[in-house]
């Protein structure tokens, strides 16, 4: 919506004249109002002076009806709506006009070309040929949001409880994850969009709904067109590096219950401080992981028969 059609909208809400959808409309703006932290420049803020000018002279030039005197309330009436109209317009303008933070950082690469890029949070993102991401210098405290706006990329994710990580695509699919590693293909001449898991779990939905919640070796198609998604087992893509640099044991099991979609509990809660260093890949089971980890600590594990369920124990 254009500032000019903001106001529009408006006026025709101040002169009872909105339909309930447009009077909602403008009361949810104007609830924000306050809520906003509107900056303009010294030129924007003379043009909507000079507007409210005009529209103020307008006003007070207009003959009173039935004779009566025109009063000071009336003109601060008018103020007011004058005001409001001008300010939403700025809100919703301002909203409305892309800008490109400079915080913003897009990499594009080559018909030919790879890239490997490591994210403010540790996350690393490659690149296939002809892709394009776009993603922060630097993520929000609450969130870590990037959009792949072409092509096809690799994600592995920095576990990170308190920050989902959300993968936007221009195609309308949102990729959301806490850590884990996924393959994204979103090509915009393609009417599918793909999106495999390696480790760990994602959900992918889109503006309307969930599409579906996939796990370690699931496959998800999505019908950009005909908007129906599938979801398979498929073969590994690939291995992702499991590296342990005097973690604590608490460590140790948040990432593999990312990365295997397991669920590993303590016998004694005095073992999460015990620390350890070592280097794995996703190419081997869980049991193995851990069978080495209590190794090295004397200890002993149990798991339960479908392979979802480890304890530690002395």
């Amino acid at each position: 919506m254009t500032e000019e059609q903001a106001k529009e909208l408006l006026q025709k809400y101040l002169n009872k004249q909105a339909s309930p959808q447009e009077r909602k409309k403008v009361e949810e703006w104007y609830a924000t109002l306050n809520q906003e932290n509107i900056e303009l420049a010294a030129d924007r803020k003379a043009v909507i002076g000079e507007q409210m000018l005009v529209h103020l002279q307008i006003a007070m030039r207009q003959k009173p009806k039935h004779g009566k005197v025109f009063k000071l309330q009336s003109f601060i009436g008018i103020a007011a709506a004058v005001l409001i109209i001008i300010t939403l317009g700025i809100s919703i303008w301002k909203l409305n006009t892309p800008v490109k933070p400079e915080n913003q950082v897009t990499v594009v690469t080559g018909s030919t070309e790879r890239k490997r890029v490591t994210l403010s949070d540790g996350s690393v993102v490659l690149l296939g040929p002809s892709a394009k991401l776009s993603y922060p210098k630097v993520f929000a405290s609450n969130n870590r949001q990037v959009t792949l706006k072409e092509g096809e990329a690799f994600f592995d994710i920095a576990h990170q409880e308190k920050r989902p990580f959300t993968v936007y695509t221009t195609s309308g699919i949102d990729i959301k994850v806490l850590g884990t590693s996924f393959n994204v293909k979103s090509y915009q001449a393609s009417k599918h969009i793909e999106v495999a898991v390696v480790t760990g779990k994602v959900t992918v939905s889109n503006k309307k709904k969930s599409l579906g919640t996939l796990i370690k070796d699931e496959f998800l198609t999505y019908d950009k067109i005909e908007e129906w998604a599938a979801i398979r087992k498929t073969k590994a893509l690939t291995f992702v590096e499991l590296a342990f640099e005097g973690a604590t044991l608490e460590q140790v099991i948040t990432k593999l219950q990312y990365v295997y979609s397991i669920r590993i509990s303590l016998s004694d809660s005095t073992l999460v401080k015990l620390k350890s260093t070592a280097v794995f890949s996703s190419r081997q089971s869980p049991e193995e992981i851990l069978d080495i980890i209590c190794s090295l600590h004397h200890l002993k594990f149990n798991g339960s028969k479908n392979h979802k369920t480890f304890i530690i124990y002395r």
